[in-house]
């Protein structure tokens, strides 16, 4: 799912408290092609099993997790699908990311 080059950058923002990361980048994106749910990933463990990410849906806004790789490549949706990687999203700041999601998820909520 992710390439070696990501998987690298990833693991270079590790930190144990998140909040230290915050000032990296979300280097990739995952999708679900069916709904608005997104999961930035901005930093990975040396072992590859737990990531940092903001996970963003219309349904719950925008939320900051540690989470098992695992559980994500795990994920489906009705169709069967797993999430894919956003060929098109370009790395950004977390926290220039989660300031533009908030914003969006306010907007969604006047509406």
């Amino acid at each position: 799912m992710l390439t070696v080059k990501i998987k690298e950058a990833l693991k270079k923002n590790w930190k144990e408290d998140m909040n230290e990361c915050l000032f990296g980048f979300a280097e990739v994106k995952l999708i679900d092609p069916l709904s608005s749910w997104a999961c930035y990933i901005f930093a990975m463990d040396e072992s590859e099993e737990m990531i940092h990410c903001l996970l963003y849906s219309d349904m719950i806004g925008v939320e900051i997790y540690t989470q098992c790789m695992k559980d994500i490549q795990s994920m489906y949706n009705e169709e069967g699908e797993h999430p894919r990687v956003d060929t098109e999203y370009r790395r950004t700041r977390v926290v220039e990311l989660l300031k533009r999601l908030r914003n969006d998820t306010c907007r969604n909520y006047r509406h």
